[in-house]
């Protein structure tokens, strides 16, 4: 089995909104993830990855670079990362998780991403690729 990781682009729209009903169901309707699709895909500081099997999109993760004049530097904020149930645990994260490396390409100084405290595969998955340091993050939704 090869995993073949590429950026998204707009062909890939549909798909990812499809998985991203899978990941998170009936946070909002299509029409909206398409839009905000799209709008992020033109954002130079956006990069959304995808992870291919036998040609079929099987996954996906997405970083977003800020400038936070606090640190002086850019970060990176992994918002999203999900593998469809059928492709877990062959190493599809691993291999999407090079948004690290792209990070630090990049010249960010920190990464960070979220996760639910019981979420024990993501936070082993992420500890094993280097992100240690624990917060908690709070949040409040707009309904």
């Amino acid at each position: 089995m090869s995993i073949r990781i590429r950026s998204a682009n707009e062909k890939d729209v549909q798909t990812l909104v499809v998985l991203a009903e899978e990941f998170i169901p009936g946070e909002t309707d299509d029409e909206k993830r398409i839009e905000v699709l799209k709008r992020a895909l033109t954002n130079p500081d956006y990069e959304l990855l995808v992870a291919e099997i036998e040609a079929r999109i099987v996954g996906f993760i997405d970083q977003w670079i800020i400038y936070d004049f606090t640190h002086g530097a850019k970060l990176s904020y992994i918002h999203n990362l999900y593998v469809s149930s059928k492709h877990r645990r062959k190493g599809v994260a691993s291999v999407l998780l090079q948004v690290i490396k792209n990070a630090r390409n990049m010249g960010v100084a920190e990464i960070h991403v979220t996760t639910r405290f019981d979420n024990k595969l993501a936070i082993n998955l992420y500890k094993k690729h280097g992100l240690v340091k624990e917060h908690l993050q709070l949040e409040k939704e707009f309904k």
